[in-house]
């Protein structure tokens, strides 16, 4: 075989070699546009089954929506009605616990804006009036713990008024239990203190004059011829009253009124007030009666005709009283 020959049969097998890969290679892309056609056929159908489901899913809402539109603006009236009550609960809650105000006025703010978006006449869909209703629930349950708050509170304060008024009833009867024992005590001191007090009794009140011979005295009734001014009485019997050594006051009242005394500063204590006095004298008291006298020496000095006042005194108290007449 001449060389001519040969070359000419490689040259044809190179050519049917190139043609049989174009040939694999069209099959193959065949293949994948078929299958590529499939699957988009099958994306097709799932989108459009998709979008059909949607639509009649759109359709179902809007039927049940418009089944439920009676329903609806009723639960939306409700609601409003039932905020309405709200705010008004929270008012009384406000006027019962002042101190709670700020955060009760939250809640009715939140209530208000709420009520604001139901006053819009747009309709409602039944998720948006759901989501209004959960939003009801939830401050209805806020204003019961208020509730329950405020009134565990005021019944707190029932009971401590209550026993503060049990409290007081028990403090005014001791008061009053007080005063009365006071006033028992005040008696009984004061009938112990009149019951103590010294009684002088038995007087014999004269104006006296030194008799010439032996220095004795002897009773005139003349004022001109009075020298001296006396009184005799006796102390009485008194177990209870104080003991010991004691001093007896003696006041002589002139018949113009005038305390006859010797001394601006003799005076003495009587009822919390300060007295003038003619004599004094001071004795030992022991319970028993005890005679004594008490003088005063005009020591020249001349005294009006008239009647004359005499006092005992005795523990800042007036004991016995006399009078006598000078002419």
């Amino acid at each position: 075989m001449s060389e001519e020959t040969q070359n000419t049969e490689i040259d044809n097998g190179k050519k049917k070699s190139s043609a049989g890969l174009w040939i694999l290679i069209t099959i193959l892309a065949l293949l994948g546009a078929g299958i590529l056609g499939w699957m988009y056929s099958k994306e097709s159908k799932a989108y459009e089954s998709c979008q059909a489901t949607n639509a009649q899913l759109e359709q179902e809402m809007k039927a049940m929506n418009d089944a439920l539109g009676g329903y609806i603006d009723g639960a939306t009236n409700d609601l409003k009605q039932d905020f309405q009550n709200m705010l008004s609960t929270y008012d009384k809650l406000i006027e019962k616990d002042a101190s709670k105000s700020d955060s009760l006025q939250a809640q009715k703010d939140s209530i208000n804006i709420l009520l604001a978006e139901l006053k819009d006449n747009r309709n409602r869909s039944y998720y948006e009036i759901n989501k209004l209703k959960k939003r009801n629930e939830r401050l209805r349950e806020i204003m019961n713990r208020y509730l329950i708050t405020i009134d565990s509170l005021n019944t707190l304060n029932i009971d401590l008024t209550s026993k503060l008024d049990k409290t007081s009833s028990a403090l005014d009867e001791t008061q009053s239990e007080r005063d009365e024992l006071r006033k028992q005590n005040e008696q009984n001191a004061e009938l112990l203190t009149k019951g103590a007090k010294l009684n002088a009794f038995n007087f014999n009140s004269e104006a006296l004059r030194y008799q010439t011979f032996g220095g004795s005295t002897k009773s005139v009734n003349r004022a001109a011829r009075a020298e001296i001014l006396s009184s005799t009485f006796t102390i009485g019997e008194n177990k209870i009253a104080r003991t010991g050594n004691k001093t007896i006051f003696m006041q002589i009242t002139d018949p113009n009124g005038q305390v006859i005394y010797r001394r601006p500063n003799d005076v003495t204590q009587v009822a919390g007030s300060e007295i003038l006095y003619t004599g004094k004298r001071e004795i030992n008291y022991q319970g028993q009666l005890i005679d004594m006298t008490i003088v005063y020496n005009l020591e020249g000095n001349e005294i009006p005709s008239g009647n004359y006042v005499v006092k005992i005194f005795a523990d800042g108290a007036l004991i016995g009283k006399d009078t006598f007449t000078l002419k």
